[in-house]
């Protein structure tokens, strides 16, 4: 079989790249978050936007990121495991995979590429191993980002990847809450416990019950109204008056009206000269850096790694990633007040190592800060930086 030959391809930030797509071979798509990976391999190969292509195949297969689910993105993947002569991209198959899961789903994918054209969008180390090349984006995100940087063996791009231990302290506490509910979620007797100022991550194969634990968390020390009901199997409580109040930071979008951008998310739409400005967040913090409201209101999108946001996009353009991240980055903004519990459902889903750092370290401001941080996370990476580990 020829290779897929891909010229001058430009949509979103790429930069009229030119690469080669071997057949038999595994081809890894990795990078920073908004580097370009995703509209390479999804926007270029599966739609053919911006692009020439040559020696396109007749057949084409896609395992969408919007299969959150570990054991169904699984099962997608065992289903055209005899498939032969397509191109198949996968987005990230091995999110919120404990490490063992992450392995085999690389075996698979490995298989299924000895037979296909398979390109696959991902930064866990544990697949780049079975990589025969791994493509990387950058050098940075957004409209920094956009090349093929790296055109390297996986083997090789493992061994350029950074295992520096993480350096920051552990966050010490021997403070803990405790709840018992009589039925939850159909499970008796549940009981779940929390060390406060830490950050504390629940891991565990998909269908062990991560989500759950957070859930029991959050309603167990939720004190409004509305929660009564869902508080009516609850047995006891230990350490409720040392929490002010719990929150949840997920992957919905940030806002509900179509019209909303990360401008007027943030309020400072109203505060520039330019009220239909192109420019991103980088751009920002430099045009308006003697604006002392705009830059603390954008300098954490920037710290958390959002810097290649456009003021102007559309909050709904927005991936669940960069939605948590957004939520995040918002609420650092506000005067925070001590004694809450952050929850977070996997939170560096998607994202890179240096992108993930910038995340855990967040976090650790929350904590520096008499908070505590909760998160369901099994990537290898965010646990060098948590405190207490429940494993399920």
């Amino acid at each position: 079989m020829k290779n897929i030959i891909v010229l001058n391809a430009h949509t979103n930030n790429l930069k009229d790249v030119n690469i080669e797509i071997e057949f038999g071979k595994l081809t890894i798509c990795a990078g920073p978050s908004g580097s370009g990976k995703s509209s390479f391999a999804i926007d270029t190969l599966i739609n053919k936007h911006d692009c020439i292509i040559n020696n396109y195949p007749e057949h084409i297969k896609m395992i969408s990121q919007k299969i959150s689910s570990t054991d169904k993105k699984l099962k997608e993947i065992q289903k055209i495991i005899d498939l032969e002569n397509y191109l198949i991209v996968i987005d990230e198959p091995l999110a919120g995979t404990t490490q063992e899961e992450a392995i085999n789903y690389s075996k698979l994918i490995k298989n299924l590429s000895l037979k296909n054209y398979v390109v696959v969008v991902e930064h866990r180390k544990e697949i780049f191993e079975y990589a025969d090349t791994v493509l990387v984006f950058g050098p940075e995100s957004g409209f920094k980002g956009g090349n093929i940087i790296k055109n390297i063996s996986g083997k090789d791009y493992l061994k350029e990847i950074s295992n520096d231990i993480v350096d920051r302290k552990e966050n010490k506490s021997s403070k803990k809450v405790s709840a018992l509910f009589s039925d939850f979620k159909n499970i008796d007797n549940y009981k779940v416990e929390l060390y406060l100022n830490k950050i504390t991550s629940v891991s565990g194969p998909s269908g062990c019950g991560k989500s759950t634990y957070l859930e029991a968390i959050f309603t167990a020390f939720d004190k409004s109204v509305r929660a009564s009901e869902r508080r009516k199997n609850l047995l006891e409580v230990k350490g409720k008056n040392y929490i002010r109040r719990p929150y949840i930071i997920d992957a919905t979008p940030v806002a509900k009206n179509p019209n909303s951008t990360v401008a007027t998310y943030y309020g400072v739409s109203k505060f520039l000269k330019d009220k239909n400005t192109n420019i991103t967040i980088a751009e920002a913090l430099d045009l308006y850096k003697d604006d002392k409201l705009i830059i603390r209101r954008l300098k954490h999108l920037n710290d958390i790694g959002l810097d290649y946001l456009k003021l102007n996009q559309s909050s709904y353009s927005l991936s669940g990633g960069e939605c948590q991240r957004i939520k995040l980055a918002k609420l650092l903004c506000k005067k925070l007040s001590d004694r809450n519990i952050y929850i977070f459902d996997n939170p560096v889903r998607g994202l890179g190592e240096e992108n993930i750092k910038q995340v855990m370290l967040m976090f650790d401001a929350l904590v520096k800060k008499n908070n505590t941080v909760l998160i369901a996370e099994n990537d290898p990476t965010s646990l060098k930086y948590v405190d207490d580990e429940i494993k399920l």
